[in-house]
C-alpha cells in the first residue's frame, strides 16, 4: 500500500500491527495560494520609505548615512516578511504528511527540523472541515480535529475532505468500541 514515496521516518513511528487507512499530503496551489494575501501588507510595507523620503534625496550624490541604513534595514525587513508569506509556505509543503492509521493520527511537518503531532484516537472530540476560496477553487479542503488538553491537528488542502473525515469518523468509532 505505501509507494516508494512515502518517508521512511514515518514508517518508523507505525507499530507493527498498526494499518494504515489514508496517507496523503496537501495540494501545493491552494496550500500557498490560501497565504497570498500576506504578501500585499510587506510589498506596501516595503514602499514607505520611499513615500515618506524623498527619491531626489535617497538619490542625492551624498546622501545621509542614516536614511541609507534605514531604508535598507526597512526594505531587509519587507523581503524577510515577502519570504515568511510566499517561499516558505513551499519549504513547509516539502515535509508535510498526513497519515491516518486505526490507532493514531500523525502529521509530519517542518522546513528545517522535522516535526511530528500524534493524536490517539480515543483522544479526538469533534472533526471540522475548512473550504477557503482557493480551496474551492481547486477542490480541496482542510480538516481540524479537536482534542481535550492538546493543541488542534489541521490536514491542510487536501482532496476530498468530506471523504477523508468520514474515514476518521469511522475509524474513531471502530476505536472506541
Amino acid at each position: 500500500m505505501l509507494n516508494r514515496d512515502f518517508p521512511k521516518d514515518l514508517r518508523s513511528l507505525l507499530f507493527e500491527d498498526e494499518k494504515i487507512i489514508w496517507f496523503g499530503r496537501a495540494e501545493l496551489k491552494p496550500f500557498v495560494l490560501r497565504r497570498l494575501p500576506g504578501v500585499v501588507l510587506p510589498l506596501v510595507f516595503a514602499l514607505m520609505p520611499f513615500m515618506v523620503i524623498p527619491f531626489n534625496v535617497l538619490m542625492s550624490s551624498s546622501p545621509q548615512l542614516f536614511l541609507v541604513l534605514f531604508v535598507a534595514f526597512w526594505l531587509g525587513i519587507s523581503c524577510l516578511m515577502i519570504f515568511s508569506s510566499s517561499l516558505y509556505p513551499i519549504l513547509l509543503w516539502r515535509n508535510l504528511w498526513y497519515v491516518l492509521t486505526d490507532r493514531r493520527i500523525i502529521v509530519r511537518r517542518g522546513v528545517i527540523g522535522i516535526d511530528y503531532d500524534i493524536l490517539n484516537l480515543e483522544q479526538v472530540q469533534q472533526i471540522n472541515i475548512d473550504r477557503g476560496i482557493w480551496d474551492r477553487i481547486y477542490g480541496t479542503g482542510s480538516i481540524i480535529i479537536q482534542a481535550i488538553g492538546v493543541s488542534p491537528i489541521r490536514i491542510s488542502s487536501i482532496r476530498e475532505p468530506f471523504n477523508v473525515q468520514e474515514l476518521i469518523a469511522k475509524a474513531i468509532k471502530a476505536r472506541k468500541i
